[in-house]
């Protein structure tokens, strides 16, 4: 409950800093901490600077909520050590990217 009130001051507070599907993601937060701490495993995985884990015909992400849920899945199982903020920021910084969810 505390999370979707403070969502909804941010909202209010900084209608452009964040999106409806990631209140707490910041795109450039995420693009920093992908490449930090993500970029070396993709990149290791799908060859090239890593992006092509997005750019593929079978993407597996459908949405922002289920691009979400595949960040929050990368980071469990890789025991990356992101919290919600940084998970939120990678979807947020992918989705604008590559995906365009709305």
């Amino acid at each position: 409950m505390k999370r979707m009130l403070l969502a909804s001051a941010l909202s209010v507070a900084y209608p452009l800093a964040q999106s409806a599907a990631y209140p707490f993601g910041d795109p450039k937060l995420g693009k920093q901490v992908l490449e930090a701490k993500c970029s070396s495993c993709h990149v290791s995985r799908w060859g090239g600077d890593g992006s092509g884990v997005y750019k593929r015909p079978d993407r597996k992400a459908s949405s922002a909520q289920s691009l979400l849920a595949w960040v929050q899945r990368c980071n469990a199982g890789n025991k990356t050590g992101l919290n919600g903020e940084e998970e939120e920021s990678i979807a947020a910084y992918l989705n604008e990217a590559y995906y365009k969810f709305k």
